[in-house]
């Protein structure tokens, strides 16, 4: 009877030692497969350059670094980006863009190779009768001049006026850099790259726009917008920026305006409680066309 407890106790031990065994087994396949992706991912560069070798494949250099540039994540890219530019000692205002707004990364990302192309000369995305989104940092445009810096940095004034004028008159030709050249050649620009709050009533004329600055109420933006009289809006700290800016109200519905920021897409692809930002803005010029 001893020897038989005996065998169950040493059979009941072995059978804990082999349950413990498989569970030790899976954790550390689960640690090494967890490993194994984070070394595939971080490798990716050397694992791609592999495959092609395998492969007998002709891939050039550059052609394996866009295989690992598509692999990707955005907070991956804008860390490269970032890193590349720091690197080519691109100006700090322009390296500043990718922590202001991750929609900049294309930007910065082809500063060097696309800087010193001429602007496009006339905009492709205008439809009659709406005011066109534009965006400073657009490649068309935003490595252009503007005062001793570029469109892309400090052009929100000038591609709000483009936005405007384009929209109103349906002129293709008025894009941000012609804007922005117009601005810098008439004084427009202070020493820090600002535009002057008088660009917005003086240089409309120059697009045959007739504007009238004032502080509105939300009634009286309800009206002025129903009426197709965009307006353009100085703005302080806040929803839109951390120090100043210039963005276009285009339409009213229902206690809501659409904005056109000429620095964000996410800020104009939705609408905003009027009431809510009413107090961020500093100054409004009204625009009409000249009968």
């Amino acid at each position: 009877m001893r020897a038989e407890h005996r065998r169950r106790i040493y059979y009941r031990r072995r059978r804990q030692v082999q349950r413990q065994m498989i569970l030790i087994s899976w954790s550390l396949l689960l640690v090494v497969g967890a490993v194994g992706l984070f070394l595939c991912r971080k490798n990716l560069t050397e694992t791609a350059a592999q495959q092609v070798i395998k492969s007998g494949s002709q891939k050039t250099a550059k052609q394996v670094k866009q295989i690992t540039i598509e692999a990707e994540s955005e907070e991956e890219r804008l860390k490269r980006v970032k890193k590349d530019a720091i690197e080519g000692e691109y100006p700090e205002s322009v390296i500043e863009l990718l922590d202001k707004n991750a929609e900049t990364v294309e930007f910065v990302e082809h500063y060097e190779d696309k800087k010193d192309i001429p602007p496009a000369d006339t905009l492709d995305d205008l439809e009659g009768g709406k005011i066109p989104r534009l965006y400073q940092w657009d490649e068309r445009w935003g490595y252009a001049p503007y005062g001793t810096s570029i469109v892309a940095v400090s052009g929100c004034g000038p591609t709000c006026m483009a936005m405007v004028a384009a929209g109103l008159t349906g002129d293709s030709s008025v894009t941000p850099a012609k804007v922005a050249a117009y601005g810098t050649a008439n004084g427009y620009v202070d020493e820090y790259n600002d535009t002057y709050w008088r660009f917005m009533k003086e240089a409309g004329v120059n697009w045959n726009l007739s504007c009238y600055d004032g502080m509105l109420t939300e009634e009286q933006v309800k009206a002025e917008l129903q009426a197709g009289h965009p307006i353009i809006c100085s703005v302080g700290p806040g929803d839109f920026t951390q120090i100043g800016h210039f963005i276009v109200l285009t339409q009213y519905m229902e206690g809501k305006v659409r904005v056109n920021d000429p620095f964000s897409q996410k800020n104009s692809s939705k609408e905003w409680v009027f009431a809510e930002i009413e107090d961020q803005i500093k100054a409004m010029w009204i625009f009409s066309v000249n009968q």
